[in-house]
């Protein structure tokens, strides 16, 4: 029996090394770097440059947003502005559904020609006890025209990449969000506008280069306050549809899943309430026991 023993434990060990190599092999993408993918082709670039969305500012400007979902607090949101503009300094989340545990800042910062530089997002969970680190940058090329702008952390990369139309508005942005050890997959939108370019009144999007879904865009002709307001297509943002790019505020989107074989289509609408033609007091989707109220 004793020999049996010392014959089984070289087998044993041998198995057991296997064991932490296979476990060892499971984990190895988290020793590897997180790396940009790039696009690998360039994208169109205006022969105006306008930066719109790079400008931090606020169309009108707004003090906080409380959302309620039937008549209870869901989230809010609070806007900081620097001294007499509309330009953002900071935004804060804060989440009343997750017991009162989490708050959300964005800080942004500023380069010399008055454009975002940075935006540094600090997520922290009083319940919990974590933190979590995000930085926006934005890359502009030697014209000044903004590139992309990237989001790092510790754990994940995104990247967005613009296009552009002559006149300078958004045409296109691909976008990838990856962690370690994982294939680019990038989601492409593109982007298409009415006549005089005020608003965008179809959106394409599409993932791994396959049509995904199609959205049509139809507006009021009030002041839409969150023109240029964007961080990234990752981030959160209380308004609907691109509203970033939109100079009036959208009313009604017909949504088509380009690969459902039935071609059906859904609307969603949705009500702005004005005190006056600049003041926004509430607004909401039908249907939807989400309201938006809004402090300017």
């Amino acid at each position: 029996m004793y020999r049996l023993i010392l014959f089984l434990i070289p087998f044993i060990l041998i198995s057991c090394d296997k064991d932490n190599n296979q476990v060892d092999d499971q984990f190895s993408y988290l020793n590897t770097p997180l790396t940009h993918f790039e696009l690998g082709f360039e994208l169109d670039e205006p022969d105006v440059i306008l930066n719109d969305i790079a400008t931090g500012e606020l169309d009108v400007l707004i003090n906080s947003i409380l959302v309620s979902n039937n008549g209870n607090t869901e989230r809010k949101l609070e806007f900081e502005h620097i001294d007499n503009t509309n330009k953002i300094s900071k935004m804060s989340f804060f989440l009343p559904h997750y017991q009162n545990c989490e708050k959300n800042i964005y800080q942004f910062y500023y380069n010399s020609q008055n454009l975002i530089d940075t935006i540094v997002s600090t997520r922290k969970n009083f319940c919990n006890e974590f933190e979590v680190l995000k930085t926006y940058t934005f890359n502009y090329n030697f014209n000044g025209l903004l590139k992309s702008i990237f989001m790092y952390n510790d754990y994940f990369l995104e990247e967005n990449y613009f296009g552009y139309y002559p006149n300078g508005k958004i045409k296109e942005i691909y976008n990838d969000h990856h962690g370690r050890g994982v294939e680019s997959s990038f989601g492409l939108q593109k982007f298409y506008y009415d006549d005089t370019f005020s608003n965008v009144i179809r959106l394409e999007t599409f993932t791994n280069a396959s049509p995904s879904y199609t959205y049509k865009y139809f507006y009021d002709d009030n002041k839409n306050p969150f023109k240029n307001t964007f961080v990234a297509v990752s981030v959160y943002m209380p308004f609907f549809g691109p509203a970033y790019l939109s100079k009036n505020n959208v009313i009604k989107i017909i949504k088509k899943n380009e690969n459902n074989i039935h071609g059906n289509e859904f609307t969603d609408e949705y009500i702005f309430n004005f005190s006056s033609p600049n003041v926004l007091d509430t607004y909401y989707e039908l249907g939807n026991g989400f309201v938006y109220f809004v402090n300017q």
